[in-house]
């Protein structure tokens, strides 16, 4: 099979026309004239231990007209524009080996981040996600793929046709929900773009700032902070500068405020600390209720005698003025905070750069009137576009249909049979936690998926405003999955059944790329071509 596939490939070449030639799948992540986020690709593994190489695909691609969108949770759908890419992908087996494994590779550059989706496509609007990641700073993501052959249409045909009416059209309803089933769907969105949508800053307002955009991402991960806290809401005329120095005022607000909560419990804790210090202290010594001290036991329990008075060797009488005066002392390491030099270097800075200190959080929080405006005016496309482009909404579930009728008509061998993709259990995952450090791989299993989709999500939610904003700068890729099947080896097929496999997996992919491009078979193949076809495979025209 690994040498057939390899001929297959450059038969292609030489059947059809360069502009409906099979292609790599492999896909920048980037915004135009901009460089590369990442890449996302589909490796095969073939078993002849050769370094792993994107699958090629029948393709055609179209700019988004209409928005779909997908569910984060019960209560939010986001919805997503840009880039759709329809998949066509055919593979052989032969004695039911195939020789390939297919992985879902996502990699990312060093400062650069994108969210990666994989799930089915329900409807012409509706993505379902099945699970979610957030691709970063040299992650390196290995999905494995595994494939679910399903009977093909002259199979089906002949194993209903005994059947019941009922029986028949309960068998066909099943049929239909598998035909789904091989659209596997992969959504790329990219988080630069939607930040700067987010913050209303201009575009590639955010492409130089990487610190910013590392916290600005931490604050909606980690600590979960409402996007309207950081949007820039004053002058819509003012410079980039200044939008920037004012969303920074809040992010550094926002820090200032986590760091103080932090400190707040970090004190609360050592309390708790010391009574229960104070408390082990009196319960192992209770039966001495009035023992006498030496001068540096009574220091050293009363914390090198700052209290007020002088317990003059008295057990006792320490372990209550060490109770009694913790929340003074906490009283005074407060006080000596505050007179620190902290708020001056803050207003030398702000004296330095020109800029205001940054508002609290509360004062940030005011203007909610003024920062949800900017949001309806960077809706993309305008209601009155939408409903001028209803008529070009393009359902993917009707692609699978279209081809088992294509199929039921052109494959008198029933040998092409639907596959369905299935994401693999457990995913590779090779990250960088340091600048510095070494890539470090690990397998994620169900529950570190489930804590990465979670991530995805709370990024999501806050970068749509909880599906108010929607998304402009998305990839949906939808594959659909093929298998051509030999019942014996390539050399008894050739031999025994004096068949030649080359012309039988060509109308195979003849059928599928007429599917996809929507288009006769001449329009597709070299005109070098047209006549050998014409004569082996006459039905096609």
């Amino acid at each position: 099979p690994v040498e057939f596939a390899n001929y297959m490939e450059y038969h292609y070449r030489k059947l059809y026309r360069g502009e409906f030639e099979p292609r790599l799948f492999s896909y920048a992540v980037r915004r135009p004239d901009h460089y590369p986020e990442g890449v996302l690709s589909i490796e095969a593994e073939l078993a002849d231990g050769s370094l792993p190489q994107p699958i090629r695909t029948v393709v055609r691609r179209r700019e988004a007209a209409h928005p779909m969108r997908f569910a984060i949770n019960a209560a939010t759908d986001v919805s997503f524009f840009g880039e759709r890419y329809l998949h066509a992908w055919m593979s052989h087996q032969f004695s039911g080996q195939s020789g390939t494994q297919l992985n879902l590779v996502a990699r990312a550059r060093q400062f650069s981040s994108f969210i990666l989706l994989v799930g089915r496509i329900s409807s012409a609007e509706v993505f379902d996600p099945k699970a979610a990641i957030i691709i970063r700073n040299k992650d390196d993501l290995k999905l494995p793929l595994m494939l679910e052959t399903i009977p093909s249409a002259k199979e089906f045909k002949d194993a209903i046709a005994s059947l019941s009416p009922e029986q028949q059209r309960f068998a066909k309803a099943f049929r239909g929900m598998q035909l789904e089933s091989t659209l596997f769907g992969i959504c790329v969105i990219q988080i630069k773009p939607q930040l700067e949508k987010l913050l209303n800053l201009p575009n590639d307002g955010l492409t130089k700032e990487i610190k910013l955009t590392e916290n600005l991402m931490e604050l909606f991960i980690k600590y979960q902070i409402p996007s309207d806290l950081l949007s820039y809401a004053d002058d819509e005329s003012a410079s980039l500068q200044r939008k920037l120095d004012t969303v920074k005022g809040y992010v550094r607000a926002m820090y200032d405020m986590i760091n103080e909560c932090k400190d707040k419990e970090l004190a609360e804790k050592q309390q708790e600390a010391e009574y229960a210090r104070a408390d082990r202290i009196v319960d192992s010594d209770s039966d001495s209720s009035s023992s006498d001290y030496s001068e540096d036991e009574c220091e050293e329990l009363c914390d090198d005698g700052d209290y007020d008075n002088d317990c003059s060797g008295d057990y006792e009488m320490c372990v209550v003025q060490s109770i009694s005066q913790a929340p003074k002392r906490d009283m005074q390491m407060k006080s000596r905070a505050k007179t620190s030099s902290a708020p001056q270097a803050k207003q030398e800075e702000a004296a330095k750069t020109g800029m205001p200190e940054p508002k609290k959080a509360e004062e940030s929080s005011k203007p909610d009137s003024a920062e949800s405006k900017p949001a309806d005016t960077q809706q993309s496309p305008s209601d009155a576009a939408q409903d001028e482009l209803e008529d070009t909404l393009e359902d993917y579930t009707l692609v699978p249909q279209a081809l088992e009728k294509k199929a039921k008509a052109l494959d008198t061998e029933g040998a092409l049979r639907p596959t369905i993709i299935h994401p693999g259990a457990t995913w590779t995952l090779r990250a960088q936690k340091a600048l510095l450090a070494k890539g470090d791989e690990s397998s994620m299993g169900v529950e570190e998926q489930k804590v990465a989709r979670n991530e995805a999500y709370d990024l999501l939610d806050a970068l749509s405003r909880s599906g108010c904003l929607p998304v402009d700068r998305a990839t949906l890729h939808v594959v659909l999955a093929s298998t051509h099947c030999f019942d014996k080896s390539v050399i008894d097929t050739v031999v025994q059944n004096n068949v030649n496999p080359i012309e039988k997996v060509e109308r195979s992919s003849l059928i599928v790329a007429t599917t996809i491009h929507d288009a006769p078979v001449s329009e597709l193949i070299k005109p070098s071509q047209v006549e050998r076809v014409r004569t082996y495979s006459p039905h096609l025209f």
